[in-house]
């Protein structure tokens, strides 16, 4: 009976010896697990920092665009009326206020796309930590966006080559109609008075505004694009201020 007592409180304490070391050992895990979610949790949270802070620059630089492409859109617009009414009275007003048509032309001519800032998503992928981020949609619209913004702008190498023609159309006369204000950055001494009789010649240009008339279109175009690109912005801003506003 001795021996069967013993054996039976050997028995005991072996037993509660292995439900101890088990119970260290949940605990070990479970603080283990605890602090790589930790970790993963702060280091979520700082990407979510770097792509707040890269959208923001993003947002502001698209609006921007966005503002002057509205102008050429404008300016474009306005330069094609006159063209199309040809109107004397106009030509003269244009040879008396050369400054007016220098900016007109100036802006009418331009091509604006803006160049979002992507350093921190690019990391995020180079690194293969994409699953930090816990929230789905967050990834999927950040996905949506950057293969958005890389397949480009199709009409880019045909607004160059529109560019370089409407470029050369007016070469011949640029710098007479060129603003005071820019030539006296040089300096190139201003214009005297405006008496040069280029409006004319310039308005019954057919291949210049059917060249401007083609890039109207595009611009547009384009300026739907980007207008795109700044709604994915907005919308990824206040995703991520959500996710960080429950840390």
């Amino acid at each position: 009976m001795l021996k069967e007592n013993k054996t039976a409180r050997y028995f005991k304490y072996a037993f509660g010896e292995i439900v101890l070391v088990v119970i260290g050992i949940v605990i070990a895990l479970q603080l283990n697990t605890w602090n790589e979610n930790r970790k993963a949790s702060n280091e979520e949270t700082k990407i979510l920092y770097a792509l707040q802070a890269d959208f923001k620059v993003s947002q502001t630089r698209i609006e921007e665009t966005i503002i002057q492409q509205k102008r050429v859109l404008n300016y474009s617009k306005i330069l094609i009326e006159v063209h199309e009414r040809q109107n004397n009275k106009e030509f003269v007003f244009f040879d008396s206020h050369l400054d007016s048509l220098d900016h007109l032309i100036s802006y009418g001519s331009t091509w604006y796309r803006a160049e979002p800032v992507t350093g921190a998503y690019n990391a995020l992928i180079s690194a293969g930590k994409v699953d930090l981020i816990k929230n789905e949609k967050l990834r999927h619209r950040l996905a949506q966006f950057s293969a958005d913004l890389e397949s480009g702008f199709e009409d880019q190498e045909s607004a160059m080559f529109l560019l370089n023609d409407l470029n050369d159309q007016i070469s011949g006369f640029i710098l007479k109609i060129g603003s005071n204000s820019l030539r006296n950055r040089f300096p190139i001494s201003p214009r005297k008075k405006d008496t040069i009789q280029v409006s004319k010649k310039f308005f019954e240009n057919d291949n210049y505004f059917g060249n401007l008339y083609t890039k109207l279109f595009m611009e547009r175009n384009r300026l739907v694009r980007q207008q795109s690109l700044l709604n994915q912005t907005e919308d990824i801003l206040a995703v991520i201020d959500q996710e960080l506003s429950q840390e």
